[in-house]
């Protein structure tokens, strides 16, 4: 049985790589990665810059190639205890045939940090290689003035050693419109909007409970690898999590009718066989073409006649805050329900 790696706890001194993972920051948002990167140097950390960080056109030293073994000097040297990336990018799956996993398996684990297209790799580095990776807001969001508690726990979590624990609860409000960085480079999040986690079915029960090892990521990406040699999540449940998975996912850019066809077609490849529970973030994109087919009858559709628990429009992905979800670790969510409605939940973690 193959043990989850967690990495080293971060401490001041500790060696954090910011790299893009398929393109790097135009320079209209230059005066924001100077503020988060200057915030990672304030809490004492020494920060490793990428070749292309700071370069977002089209080149051929940009290509796929170049980025992955970019990528892969910074996953197999020891010194680097945690790599950033700014964000996700756009095509981040690209360079995934061209990281040497075996070799990853043999060097330190370091912590990936992030979401989106970030979590496309920090799936393959826990499916194919055991490491724990922090599914959380990207660096371009976490101004060193932020007081947000989701993002102050980010480097919190950072610092746990293997067998801590920590709870998280639901957020009291979300941020509805996001700012521009280019035109705001020092902004802070503005939660302006009530959360209102979701429980899709399981009507009949007062509170619901799941348990087992966290995996996921946004949909857009992770959804279509999840039975891919990079992401194969029957594999990794028999290998490292017996015990079953917490399937968290997030939806970014897809329809609500592409939303329920993704879902659809991982319930038809037996994804959710090897699963105890799901947690849905919220989405962006509610409507579609047809009105009547929204995101929550999507949701519906895909998931409400499912025998485990289904939490949907929970602090994950692209509408922040972002809870900080550790793919590999154990996890139980424990919460009180009423007319579908979570009116209480915590979600306690445990790096074993």
């Amino acid at each position: 049985m193959a043990n989850i790696l967690y990495p080293a706890p971060l401490k001041v001194g500790s060696k954090i790589a910011v790299c893009s993972l398929s393109e790097g920051i135009a320079a209209k948002y230059h005066a924001r990665l100077e503020s988060v990167i200057n915030g990672l140097k304030q809490r004492g950390y020494e920060v490793i810059e990428g070749a292309f960080l700071r370069r977002s056109e089209a080149t051929a030293e940009l290509a796929t190639k170049a980025h992955a073994e970019q990528l892969m000097g910074f996953l197999v040297d020891d010194s680097i205890d945690a790599i950033m990336p700014p964000f996700g990018g756009e095509l981040a799956m690209e360079i995934l045939p061209q990281l040497d996993f075996n070799a990853i398996k043999q060097a330190k684990p370091k912590w990936l940090v992030g979401f989106s297209d970030v979590s496309t790799v920090a799936c393959a580095l826990t499916a194919k290689c055991q490491w724990a990776t922090l599914h959380c807001a990207n660096l371009m969001q976490l101004h060193p003035n932020e007081k947000s508690p989701y993002c102050l726990q980010i480097f919190e979590t950072l610092s746990y050693a293997a067998n801590s624990e920590f709870t998280q609860a639901p957020s009291t409000h979300y941020q509805k419109v996001a700012p521009d960085y280019a035109q705001h480079p020092e902004a802070l999040f503005n939660y302006t909007e009530t959360t209102q986690w979701q429980c899709l079915n399981y009507f009949d029960q007062r509170t619901i409970e799941m348990s087992g090892r966290l995996f996921g990521g946004c949909l857009d990406t992770v959804g279509l690898l999840l039975d891919s040699p990079f992401l194969d999540l029957h594999e990794f449940k028999k290998h490292s999590a017996p015990e079953g998975l917490i399937l968290y996912l997030e939806n970014s850019e897809l329809t609500p009718t592409t939303v329920a066809r993704f879902l659809l077609s991982l319930k038809l490849a037996g994804i959710f066989d090897d699963i105890n529970g799901i947690i849905i973030g919220r989405s962006e994109i509610t409507q579609g073409k047809n009105p009547e087919f929204d995101y929550r009858h999507a949701l519906n559709v895909a998931l409400g006649g499912c025998m485990f628990p289904v939490i949907i429009d929970a602090d994950i992905g692209h509408i922040a805050p972002n809870l900080n979800l550790i793919n590999g670790a154990t996890c139980t969510l424990i919460a009180d329900i009423n007319e579908g409605r979570v009116i209480k939940a915590s979600l306690n973690t445990s790096l074993s």
